[in-house]
């Protein structure tokens, strides 16, 4: 007869196995001087860290654990800020090994970094991807789109279209203007924040003349967009076939293309973009920059002409629609820009507003812009609160839980660009008031996307321990190649189900009921939480590739008082403890402080 009864050891052995505690980290690493964190769930004791000698270098108390309403789990923060050696680390906790995976380095975002903005290459239209560039992702030429027929829903145009170039959205090989809008700009911005870091910033693309790769790669998508202006001013809504095609290669996609629509949402994110394109690349190519600014000042002059034209999909289209029946945010955007680059008081940008940006949401661009550029607009100071008042309640959610600034509430299609556009948000609030801890709810921020999150994955394909195998995206779905295009951020968790049902493409139930940073599925089929978009990778590229510009020594490029201020390189002594100048203003004048003493920029001693 066998006993019914356990031994001691056997019940605590089963007790390791059920209440092994998690640690959820950034998988990709944490930088040697940064802030550094990571959340702890079912742990009981403190939390070791033992390096490859095995001695154990660090001994942290978790916080008290706290509920998180975006996975529905009980967990604690634990700072481990004071490892800052380099190497790889053992994360123990009550003496349990939970981890062998901790890695701190000098530059740990610098590769991410450069692969997130690398994937724009990779979702070049009418163009070979070669070996050299893209090593076993090459591809055949698709879409050369140099013979596109107008639908009849494109008013104004006639005959055949040549509208090559551009970026494909997302895991389809449409071109759509909205979406290319907020994209573009942000990447735009990336670059006029810090010029003095990606002007020597290379991540192996073809070269573009002169160009610094970023403006490279941002140029490769301007280019089709100046093509979509009709001669009027306005501009057409996207260029698709009338459905979606199968899982092909896009040399195999051969449907006939169309441009589709023409709206005033589309026009007026096409002159805000173009408006900060000429003032970019003015002192690279002047010529071009001139053909930006007069295709915006046409296309603000068409959208404000033409308020109310809305798109309406057509009956014979299934594509993306990317509708939005509200454009005074656009036209507010575009007339921000335009007024900055030109200095036309014509130009009027209306209010500000504390709503992150999205590609139906540009009024947080417009607050960005007048924040930054206190000389220019009257309202500025307005602006800047809007900001700060958001970036503080994003800080605050940051301080519990797995570190993000979201709530439950914030878990819809395309989430972790959410995740990402308030890392950006909170990065603004830092540049205007060089108050830490905006900087690093930032990389808490970044931290969720690489790793510290519920599903425990980084959310950027060929990153982390573990990150997205099978994203919905035609070229990682057909190319043959085992692993996805790298640098593509996912959309992320999302409780939507809209990609949910019975037929034999759609997906199984896969989410978690009062847990909507779970609802997450890794699978070709899930276009509403594993599709990959341009405008779910600019934030995250513009997060990753700021904070590492930031520690490299460079502050943001921004207008005070009207002029441009560059800060390349400030002595160590000016610096504060994650490396980045110690700015303070006063009266929309900059300066850096130090021990009550204040420094012009360039460390000069001020009276």
């Amino acid at each position: 007869m066998k006993s019914r009864f356990l031994t001691a050891s056997a019940i605590l052995a089963m007790a390791s196995v059920s209440f092994a505690a998690t640690a959820y980290i950034n998988q990709i690493g944490y930088r040697t001087s940064d802030f550094k964190e990571l959340t702890l769930f079912e742990g009981s004791g403190n939390v070791e860290f033992v390096d490859q000698s095995g001695k154990t270098v660090l001994s942290v108390t978790p916080s008290a654990a706290a509920n998180w309403d975006g996975s529905g789990q009980s967990v604690q923060l634990v700072d481990f800020t004071e490892l800052k050696t380099p190497g790889t680390y053992t994360i123990k906790v009550n003496g349990q090994e939970v981890r062998k995976d901790l890695k701190i380095a000098d530059n740990a975002y610098g590769e991410v970094s450069k692969a997130l903005l690398k994937w724009f290459y990779y979702q070049r239209a009418s163009m070979a991807l070669e070996e050299q560039y893209a090593g076993k992702w090459k591809r055949s030429a698709g879409h050369l789109d140099n013979n596109v027929s107008f639908h009849s829903s494109a008013t104004g145009g006639s005959g055949t279209l040549n509208s090559p170039k551009g970026w494909y959205d997302a895991g389809d090989y449409g071109k759509y203007i909205v979406n290319s809008g907020i994209s573009t700009y942000t990447l735009l911005s990336l670059y006029e924040h810090f010029p003095a870091y990606f002007d020597n910033l290379k991540w192996n693309i073809p070269a573009e003349g002169n160009l610094p790769d970023l403006l490279a790669e941002i140029k490769y998508n301007l280019d089709w967009m100046l093509t979509m202006q009709a001669s009027d001013g306005g501009v057409y809504h996207k260029l698709t076939t009338l459905q979606f095609c199968g899982t092909v290669m896009p040399n195999e996609d051969i449907d006939k293309r169309y441009v589709i629509g023409k709206s005033t949402t589309a026009t007026l994110d096409f002159a805000g973009v173009m408006a900060v394109a000429a003032r970019v690349y003015e002192k690279f190519d002047a010529t071009f920059a001139a053909k930006a600014l007069e295709a915006a000042k046409k296309a603000y002059a068409w959208g404000s002409a033409n308020p109310n034209v809305y798109y309406n999909q057509p009956r014979d289209v299934a594509t993306g629609t990317y509708a939005d029946n509200n454009a005074k945010d656009e036209k507010n955007f575009a007339a921000a820009e335009l007024f900055v680059t030109t200095k036309d008081a014509s130009y009027a940008a209306q209010g500000a507003s504390g709503a992150i940006p999205g590609w139906a949401e540009m009024s947080g661009l417009v607050t960005y812009t007048k924040a930054t550029h206190a000389a220019d607009f009257s309202d500025a100071a307005a602006a800047k609160d809007s900001l700060i008042a958001a970036a503080d309640r994003y800080a605050k959610n940051a301080s519990t839980g797995f570190g993000v600034p979201m709530t439950k509430n914030d878990f819809y299609w395309g989430s972790n660009s959410v995740a990402a556009n308030m890392g950006v948000w909170l990065l603004h609030a830092y540049y205007l008031t060089g108050d830490k801890k905006y900087y690093q709810s930032a990389v808490k921020t970044l931290d969720y996307l690489l790793g510290k999150n519920p599903l425990d994955m980084s959310f950027v394909t060929g990153f982390g321990t573990k990150s997205p195998m099978h994203p919905h995206h035609r070229p990682s779905q057909a190319d043959g190649v085992q692993e996805p295009v790298p640098g593509m951020l996912v959309g992320g968790p999302q409780p939507g189900g809209e990609d949910i049902g019975s037929n034999e493409w759609e997906c199984r139930d896969y989410r978690v009921n009062g847990a909507p940073a779970k609802s997450y599925f890794d699978n070709e089929c899930s276009y509403a939480s594993n599709e990959v978009a341009i405008n779910w990778n600019s934030p995250i590229a513009y997060l990753a590739g700021a904070i590492e510009a930031l520690n490299s020594g460079v502050a943001p490029s921004f207008a005070v008082d009207g002029v441009i201020v560059s800060i390349p390189k400030v002595r160590p002594g000016l610096r504060a403890a994650d490396g980045t100048p110690k700015l303070r203003f006063d009266n929309h004048r900059v300066f850096i402080e130090n021990n009550g003493i204040r420094y012009d920029l360039k460390g000069k001693k001020l009276k």
